[in-house]
């Protein structure tokens, strides 16, 4: 038996006689040299997990946190499509991008069904007019009556 790199069973007839080392047959080396093959298809699932993560950590910040993750969860079906099973980062990825998009969701939600009922505490309006007037030049009560929409 050889297990030098140079015996004939270690030649890969495409590279010009060159040994494969990412050949996964285990009669090419010995055992404690075994090959490995290359990473495949966690390119995805990495994506995904580093979107979930940012999802979830920028929750609070809802124009973030949607398109982060929309995104994780794109990620981890595309990684899951590929045929194969999907592995850890992977669902960590889908489980905090649900996570995180689902929080998202669920405070601009809260947002718009509370800004009625918080728009009839005078001090909470007056300090939104202000804050709206010095960025955009306009109170808040204005702008939403351009809309068509009256808080009285």
């Amino acid at each position: 038996m050889d297990y030098n790199q140079n015996g004939q069973n270690n030649r890969d007839n495409r590279d010009n006689g060159q040994w494969d080392r990412w050949n996964s047959n285990a009669s090419n080396s010995s055992y404690y040299n075994q090959p490995t093959h290359r990473p495949y298809g966690q390119a995805f699932s990495v994506a995904a997990a580093v979107c979930g993560l940012l999802s979830v950590a920028t929750c609070c910040t809802i124009i973030l946190s949607l398109p982060l993750g929309a995104l994780g969860i794109l990620f981890a079906v595309l990684a899951h499509r590929q045929g194969r099973r999907m592995n850890s980062a992977c669902v960590t990825g889908l489980t905090l991008s649900v996570i995180g998009f689902a929080g998202a969701l669920l405070l601009m939600v809260y947002s718009f069904v509370m800004l009625p009922v918080m728009m009839k505490n005078e001090s909470f309006r007056m300090r939104l007019d202000t804050m709206t007037q010095q960025m955009y030049g306009i109170p808040f009560s204005e702008m939403m009556e351009e809309y068509g929409y009256s808080f009285d």
